[in-house]
């Protein structure tokens, strides 16, 4: 994929020329894992990718693919066997896994989501695959687009962009849409022309479903207009710059939990300063998403009334002085974590934490009794508040001492990162004292 991938290109594509652009971006040497359930969308980028390294034999890239079973359905299993036999007419390695344990009752998409990147990224390491494909396509870019374009008339926060072509996951494993500038029109038809057939998931007839009700009313309407080129990725990228360099030049981390942001930073573009303190927030707030977008309101316009007071949102302070702006987590709504012994979990969406030890250990917020050191200089009601709740480790039973090992937790990045986001996130990371995540393998 060219530079020009992150929004993609002003045309849609066609897949035998999608797969083979992806091919081509690669860095060699790699190991392809294609993510197919067996729809139309995964069956011809999974067909696409395999036609097209038999024209490249010494390209150095590894095909395989792998079905996630999430156990919804009844007919799931059957349909991850059919699959299984496509892959080996095809000639292509396949792996099922399936989604085990109590299912949400609420929610059951996104956590479906969930299951599935983090059993494909477990399938990834096991057969030393570097980069996961989906077959995201321009129908589905659409559809995202429209969805979130109501979730902003309605006072939700977001930015409106549409699907990244690329995503890191957990920090170690990218994912990559080749397809996100194929209509899906396109994709049966290249199928048909080799006589492929696929499954059709009765789930993407169930109204009940926000994407389905969506795709169902712009099947109803003139959707000529809309182009790749509409995803708003460039811009979304080209902010993310900016304010990378805004936090160069303004921002300072203490001890992990006090922000310090210089006074002159304050009179940036606004959507540069909308933006920084958006994601600044998510972190010190241990959320994986910024305050909403009437939230962020009420915080810009407190700041441009330019004088010192406190104000908070997510989960967030925002303490504003006549030399700066300063950010730490309010001390309420703390909970507890208990980590057996070899166990890690996330704290308060703000720190991971490994407890190394032989007994289980509880972590709670430090209160009165932090001890952090932080400069002189700093305000010391703002210090009083970041060493309030930082983490403090108490050893469960008859244990004497406490081995963890405690690292800041980037909660908007270290789960799910667009490569919109990438330049912002690496620095913000530094401010950290983290390394850089992983560069995409394009």
């Amino acid at each position: 994929m060219s530079g020009d991938a992150v929004t993609g290109a002003a045309t849609a594509q066609m897949p035998d020329t999608a797969a083979a652009d992806f091919i081509h971006s690669l860095f060699k040497p790699a190991h392809i894992l294609v993510a197919i359930s067996g729809g139309s969308d995964s069956t011809g980028l999974l067909a696409a990718l395999a036609e097209q390294l038999k024209s490249f034999p010494n390209s150095e890239i590894a095909l395989s693919a792998a079905t996630i079973d999430h156990g919804l359905r009844t007919e799931s299993a059957e349909e991850a066997r059919d699959v299984a036999a496509l892959c080996a007419r095809l000639g292509v390695p396949h792996i099922v896994r399936r989604w085990e344990g109590e299912k949400p009752k609420s929610g059951i998409m996104a956590a479906a989501r969930e299951a599935r990147y983090g059993l494909l990224a477990d399938i990834a390491v096991e057969i030393s695959a570097n980069v996961v494909v989906t077959a995201h396509t321009l129908d589905d870019q659409h559809e995202t687009l429209a969805m979130r374009a109501a979730r902003l008339s309605e006072g939700e926060g977001g930015a409106g962009t549409g699907i990244a072509d690329a995503m890191l996951f957990d920090r170690r494993l990218w994912i990559v849409r080749p397809f996100l500038a194929c209509r899906r029109a396109d994709i049966r038809a290249y199928l048909t022309q080799r006589g492929m057939s696929w499954l059709d998931d009765p789930s993407n007839e169930d109204i009940r479903y926000e994407r389905v009700r969506t795709r169902k009313r712009l099947a109803q309407e003139d959707g000529a207009s809309f182009s790749v080129a509409n995803s708003g990725g460039v811009a979304r990228a080209a902010l993310s710059a900016k304010a990378a360099a805004w936090l160069d030049r303004h921002v300072v981390v203490h001890a992990d939990v006090l922000c310090v942001i210089s006074r002159d930073a304050l009179t940036v573009d606004e959507a540069v300063l909308s933006y920084a303190l958006s994601n600044l927030a998510a972190v010190f707030g241990g959320e994986p998403y910024g305050p909403g977008r009437e939230r962020m309101r009420h915080i810009l316009d407190f700041i441009g009334e330019d004088k010192p007071g406190r104000r908070t949102a997510g989960g967030v302070v925002f303490d504003l002085r006549w030399d700066g702006l300063y950010l730490m987590r309010e001390s309420r709504d703390i909970q507890p974590l208990v980590l057996a012994s070899g166990a890690d979990g996330v704290w308060d969406g703000r720190f991971r934490i490994v407890n190394h030890g032989p007994t289980a250990v509880r972590i709670e917020a430090a209160g009165a009794s932090g001890t952090a050191k932080f400069p002189e200089g700093l305000p010391k009601g703002a210090v009083q508040r970041a060493r309030a709740v930082l983490p403090r480790v108490f050893v469960c039973g008859d244990g004497n001492s406490a081995s963890v090992a405690i690292a800041p937790y980037v909660a908007p990045f270290d789960r799910f990162l667009t490569r919109f986001d990438l330049t912002f996130a690496d620095r913000l990371a530094a401010c950290f004292g983290r390394e850089p995540y992983t560069p995409p393998p394009l």
